[in-house]
């Protein structure tokens, strides 16, 4: 077979001369799609094979695509659609192509930095000093406050002090008292003086057991009250009266006056409180958080608005080692003199003391406080990595010491010199957990169970604990019985009317069915409770009351779903507590939006979400939590 040889320029002799550009241009076209669809030597195998590898590098990238939902990044699915939760529609989620070791990373470019204002500082050893503020009263020196009691019974004749206020010094005159027993214990001093005058042999034992009770008559009026030298007056004028006068024990000012001429009085009856004000006390109230920077004979200062200008100082003498229950503070106490007598009770103070921590030195690591995230148990910094080429973030936990001012100390975590990212951190947190990786919020990085896939949860790798499992054929804890369960199911069918009414944004029916509610709560009979579980039910009940009266009363339907997020709190401990007498489960549903972005709580009769907070504008928005089973009666 004779072989044709076929060139361009063979071709082009057929071609019209004035389209050349024409053709060269077709030609070039062509021979480009013939690369990408032939092989040389015609055979075909390598369209089909070209085929297959671009559909597979199309399926792959395809599958590859996460899709997410921009409300709840927790959400990820392999196709586009709508969030389960909010029913936004879903975005396509850039995948990085980090390591497991990278997974906490996250590089941005610098233009990425600036627009996120990310400012970064480095980790520096420092002094570890901090001001503790606190705010303190005046009050008396309780070593220099006497109280004056009489000390005999009988009659005030006179009154040397008659208001509060007045000025004593130590040996004053305070008051007349007249008391006929007074009279006759003179008497019985006065016959052993002469019993004891008659006795002239000093060495006999009559003499001895004359001077006894001269000293016992004697011992006797200064338990009345009379001085040395009352009682030596006494006996060198050996003359009786029934009237003594009662001296002042310390200077001070009488703070307190009960006293009252022609007042009756019996032995042990205040008369007179006097404070001696030469010394005072300042008690400060230090929160439980400052304690530890605090220690007895450490200096304080401290000024007074009643005395601009003037500056106090003086070293802490006692700690309260006891808290005060309602305001979380402990009593931290100072003194200082007061002859000038500037000072005055009750006055308010505001004082400072400074403290160091750990190291007296500068030995100590500090980060700015505004570095990292606390989420209540843990602290997550951000850290830009030493690479000069690319700008990388790490996240790390970190342990922190105390709070220093503008400073947090570090206790292991981080290194000396490492820079930490001091504003703009929030900003690397929300996108590590749009791209699922480990963050503040999410410290696994794990996809987060929906309240479609409630019952897969479980208490080992869910990502919350699962109250079904912990709910499953365990009694009420309280071990009530039969009746007093019964007697809460109708306030639990009468609660989830106001949770599906809310639901069905239905203000009207909620109402009613919070006026229901209180008729429930009137309807039981609280003797069914007994023990621990009446006072709980007690406790209960007046919550449970206050809430349905928010709720029955409220002008809108957002100030009815306040009051339900207040009852479901109460309800959902109640159930914890007593447990439910009926024969189904009840879902624990959490929807975390609620409450500007707070979370809530409720219980329902579904595994379906019925959002009680949006209704209809986010009917499914939430997830269920947990199942609550009945409670099992161990008792009739």
């Amino acid at each position: 077979m004779t072989e044709s040889k076929f060139t361009f320029k063979s071709w082009f002799s057929f071609v019209p001369r004035k389209w050349p550009g024409i053709v060269t241009l077709t030609l070039l076209l062509i021979v480009a799609f013939s690369l990408g669809a032939v092989i040389f030597d015609g055979s075909g195998k390598e369209i089909a094979i070209t085929a297959i590898d671009d559909d597979h590098k199309h399926d792959t990238e395809k599958s590859s695509t996460i899709w997410t939902c921009s409300m709840h990044p927790q959400i990820q699915l392999p196709k586009p659609g709508k969030c389960p939760l909010c029913f936004m529609d879903l975005i396509p989620l850039e995948t990085g192509g980090d390591d497991a070791g990278d997974s906490r990373r996250l590089e941005m470019s610098p233009a990425a930095v600036r627009l996120a204002s990310i400012q970064t500082s480095p980790v520096i050893r420092g002094s570890a000093a901090t001001e503790i503020r606190m705010t303190g009263r005046i009050t008396y020196d309780e070593t220099a406050l006497a109280k004056i009691t009489s000390w005999i019974p009988g009659r005030l004749e006179k009154l040397y002090v008659d208001f509060t206020g007045q000025k004593v010094t130590k040996g004053d005159p305070l008051f007349e008292i007249y008391s006929p027993q007074l009279l006759s214990a003179q008497a019985e001093l006065l016959q052993a003086v002469k019993t004891l005058d008659k006795i002239i042999d000093n060495g006999s034992s009559l003499r001895s057991t004359a001077e006894v009770i001269v000293d016992a008559a004697r011992e006797k009026l200064s338990l009345y009250g009379l001085t040395e030298a009352q009682i030596k007056t006494l006996e060198d004028k050996g003359e009786t009266s029934d009237r003594i006068t009662v001296h002042a024990p310390i200077g001070g000012v009488v703070i307190a006056m009960e006293a009252r001429t022609g007042m009756y009085v019996e032995t042990g009856s205040v008369l007179y409180s006097i404070a001696g004000l030469s010394k005072v006390w300042i008690n400060f109230d230090a929160y439980e958080s400052d304690l530890p920077w605090l220690s007895e004979g450490q200096e304080i200062e401290f000024n007074s608005r009643a005395l601009p200008g003037r500056t106090f100082r003086s070293k802490i003498d006692f700690i309260d080692p006891v808290l005060n229950e309602a305001t979380r503070t402990a009593t931290v106490r100072a003194s200082i003199d007061n002859t000038d007598h500037q000072l005055k009770p009750d006055m308010f103070v505001s004082g400072t003391a400074y403290a160091s921590a750990y190291n007296a030195g500068n030995d100590n690591l500090l980060i700015p406080a505004t570095a990292p995230l606390l989420t209540g148990t843990r602290a997550v910094v951000y850290v830009r990595l030493p690479d000069d080429d690319r700008i990388i973030f790490e996240g790390r936990e970190v342990q922190l010491g105390v709070r220093t001012g503008q400073y947090y100390t570090v206790i292991d975590g981080l290194d000396e010199g490492e820079l930490v990212v001091t504003n703009g951190a929030f900003r690397i947190d929300s996108e590590l957990q749009l791209q699922a990786k480990p963050s503040m919020m999410n410290p696994t990085g794990e996809r987060q169970m929906t309240g479609h896939e409630h019952h897969q949860i479980n208490g080992k790798n869910g990502a919350f604990p699962s109250h079904e499992e912990s709910s499953r054929e365990k009694p009420s804890s309280l071990n009530i019985d039969k009746k007093a369960l019964n007697s809460l199911t109708p306030l639990y069918q009468t609660y989830f009317e106001i949770q599906m009414a809310l639901a069905n944004d239905s203000q009207k029916e909620a109402a009613d069915a919070y006026r229901n509610l209180n008729e429930n709560i009137d309807a039981i009979d609280m003797s069914f409770f007994e023990g621990k579980a009446h006072q709980r039910w007690m406790d209960y009940s007046r919550l449970l009351l206050k809430h349905i009266k928010d709720g029955a009363g409220a002008k809108g339907i957002e100030e009815s779903r306040d009051a339900f997020s207040h009852l479901s709190n109460t309800m959902i401990e109640m159930q914890k507590e007593f447990g439910h007498a009926e024969d189904r489960d009840y879902f624990l549903t959490y929807c975390p939006m609620t409450r500007d972005n707070s979370g809530a709580y409720w219980l329902q009769t579904v595994d379906t979400v019925y959002n009680s907070f949006y209704g209809a504008s986010m009917l499914r928005c939430g997830e269920i939590r947990g199942t609550l089973k009945a409670a099992m009666i161990t008792r009739e």
